[in-house]
């Protein structure tokens, strides 16, 4: 795309104003109606690229069907060709001005134009509410402040209908902003208009004070503090606010969704000025309500017989940071090497508590205390914040753990090298999670990518490493495939006994499941004998189409739905594949789900 270019016969391309994740956004010429516009591109690509279109046809539909005075106006909605290419557009009211960030770095707003802020975002959600729209990522940048002293909210980008429908997501992403997200999206909840709430109360404290409800400056850390620490109290007279603006932000940040304001439109009109309220001052009598700190939620016992994992081990001393977090990291002094000897020691301590549960709220408490003292990208934090997700899954929740690890990967990679030992354990950590949460497809997957990092490390004849190779012919075991996992385990048998020996349990383990599963294939061969073979009547390619339109509920009526489900079924020759498709989790892409189905 360039200058001069026309879309449709009708936009006009004039300037490139930005670009993200999702498309390419120009100020454009309607040369129909003459009017300037701003124009949103996005290309047709595989993988991401694919999803990202599906999201932004999801943003037009969501948008385009809003009309309020604080949200911006979608004019259109097409698809066209483009220099031999094919591309989807959404074409906005143009806007010019500044965002509440940019705003926000000249100074704090006068408290009387921060409570008429609040109150236009409030009638922008409610409106959005009553559509059946959540916004799910309001936040400073997405609030803008027209050159006419308009507030208007944007980017519906993530924007889905109420329906409780699964994030269209890449495995392991966040959809939204860590800073501002509520924590039944950290955890994976239903979400709905409270969640909005949750983030606008996010908003006016930094609104009302310039600073952020949690300082975070990693995404575990952001992860924690949402969902265990309370913020600090707001002070009216401090900021000039009425005194009520206390009670309400408290109730905008609880935990609990129920604890909240019951929709938006109580919130715009709590944010209205009480009467007796004199812009910058306090009423002297009134009291401040408190943010009542809850206490840190119980980690259930572990199971009756958790899995049988290595112990994590106390990493060497801490290296020297390679590249920066996604987010800026705290500068603090270089501690003491006492300071460092004890968290390690209390971390080892830890590992021996009586229960998983105990390690996990010990671990929990050790890295948020690691983050002050050595700081957010230092290698210690980020192990102590690895081993509390190691601990999570023992205690069974497996879906916390595998989002923290997922985001903790992530961070490690950046900061230690993806080779680096405590970066592969974590990415261990995270492939057993994800196999322990029967998604064995996607662990495969991981696995694979896996092993070749961990040859590089340690050499394809470390124990660790067959050990990781043994693990793999399980991940086939599990998901059916008896014949992938005896060609694991014939591969993998003379290097365990070269290495290890013969008697070796391991390597006795290896010939004993190597008998299991030839057993298992040869029985299975003689009840197939005669039998008919499943054949699919579409291709994977085919039933990708339909698995990625029930994921985002890509719908106009019910009827569409339902033909699309039995379409599915009917073209898998099995049933009950959309029930399957809907239980998915998160973490398993769309493409590792058609393998699934076709696998079974």
């Amino acid at each position: 795309m360039r200058v001069g270019d026309v879309l449709d016969g009708r936009y006009e391309l004039v300037e490139k104003l930005g670009q993200g994740g999702f498309g390419v956004v120009w100020r454009a010429r309607d040369t129909r109606m003459g009017r300037p516009v701003a124009v949103k591109v996005i290309g047709h690509h595989g993988g991401d690229r694919a999803k990202a279109a599906l999201r932004f046809v999801r943003e037009a539909g969501a948008a385009g069907n809003l009309s309020h005075p604080h949200i911006v106006t979608v004019h259109d909605l097409g698809q066209c060709e483009l220099g031999g290419q094919e591309v989807t557009y959404l074409v906005m009211e143009l806007l010019t001005g500044r965002t509440l960030t940019e705003v926000l770095r000249d100074g704090l707003p006068e408290p009387e134009q921060s409570l008429r802020w609040g109150r236009q975002i409030s009638g922008a959600l409610a409106a959005a509410h009553d559509a059946g729209v959540v916004h799910r990522d309001i936040k400073p940048d997405n609030v803008m402040i027209t050159d006419a002293g308009q507030l208007k909210v944007l980017d519906f980008g993530i924007a889905q209908l109420d329906t409780g429908a699964g994030g269209l997501t890449t495995t392991g992403t966040i959809v939204g902003s860590p800073a501002y997200m509520a924590p039944e999206r950290w955890t994976g909840g239903r979400v709905d208009g409270r969640a909005d709430l949750y983030a606008l109360g996010c908003v006016l404290v930094e609104l009302f004070t310039g600073a952020r409800p949690f300082g975070g400056d990693s995404t575990p850390v952001l992860m924690y503090q949402h969902l265990n620490e309370a913020p600090a109290p707001l002070d009216p007279a401090q900021f000039g606010l009425p005194p009520q603006v206390a009670g309400l932000v408290a109730e905008l940040l609880a935990k609990d969704p129920a604890d909240r304001p019951a929709d938006a439109r109580t919130v715009e009109r709590r944010l209205a000025a009480p009467a007796g309220w004199q812009g910058g001052q306090a009423a002297a009598a009134a009291p401040v309500p408190t943010v009542v700190e809850r206490p840190a939620p119980v980690v259930p016992p572990p199971p009756s017989a958790p899995p049988v994992v290595p112990a994590p081990a106390v990493p060497p001393a801490a290296a020297s940071v390679l590249s920066p977090l996604t987010t800026p990291p705290v500068t603090a002094a270089p501690p003491a090497e006492a300071v460092r000897a004890g968290l390690r020691e209390r971390r080892s301590a830890a590992y021996r508590a009586a229960t998983a549960g105990e390690s996990a709220m010990l671990l929990q408490a050790l890295a948020q205390e690691c983050v002050t003292v050595l700081g957010a990208s230092d290698r210690d934090t980020l192990c102590t914040w690895r081993d509390f997700a190691w601990y999570l899954s023992r205690t069974g929740d497996l879906n916390g753990a595998i989002r923290l690890l997922t985001a903790l990967v992530g961070d490690m990679r950046s900061m230690l090298g993806p080779i680096d030992p405590d970066t592969l354990g974590a990415r261990y950590h995270l492939v057993w999670c994800i196999g322990e949460s029967g998604a064995p497809v996607t662990t495969i997957r991981l696995m694979n990518e896996l092993l070749p990092d961990l040859h590089a490390a340690w050499g394809p004849y470390d124990p660790r490493v067959l050990k990781a190779r043994h693990d793999l012919a399980l991940y086939h075991a599990n998901r059916g495939d008896q014949q992938g996992a005896v060609i694991q385990l014939r591969g993998l048998l003379p290097d365990l006994a070269r290495v290890l020996g013969e008697h070796h349990p391991s390597t006795v383990q290896a010939w004993q499941d190597l008998a299991g599963y030839q057993q298992r294939l040869a029985q299975a061969g003689r009840k197939g004998a005669g039998q008919r073979r499943r054949t699919p009547r579409m291709s994977p390619m085919e039933a990708l189409v339909l698995v990625r339109r029930l994921r985002v509920w890509d719908f106009a009526t019910d009827g569409e739905a339902r033909a699309c489900m039995d379409a599915l079924d009917r073209g898998i020759g099995l049933k009950g594949v959309a029930d399957a498709v809907f239980d998915a989790p998160d973490h398993v892409s769309d493409e590792d789900l058609v393998e699934e189905i076709f696998g079974a």
